[in-house]
């Protein structure tokens, strides 16, 4: 085996940012806030308890999240002065 040269070494495409990770993650958040009427009327009501607790819980915490998530990338485009946009 011979060792890498610089010539033959492979740099990554591209490196997932902090900045980035948050704006996926609040738009998984708004997008399950969105779908959550969709399922009810597609799903129907609560049959059980559990169902009725699984759903409300998940719609809460996708709001808390989506909430969270777009305060923290205000604050942090706040804080670069918005370069990137």
């Amino acid at each position: 085996m011979t060792p890498m040269s610089e010539e033959n070494k492979i740099e990554p495409d591209h490196e997932l940012t902090t900045a980035e990770i948050l704006g996926w993650l609040e738009f998984a958040c708004w997008t399950a806030l969105m779908l959550a009427p969709v399922l009810y009327y597609v799903n129907g009501p609560s049959v059980s308890t559990d169902q009725f607790v699984v759903r409300t819980v998940s719609t809460v915490l996708s709001a808390c999240g989506a909430a969270i998530f777009r305060f923290l990338n205000w604050r942090r485009c706040r804080r670069e002065k918005c370069k990137d946009r």
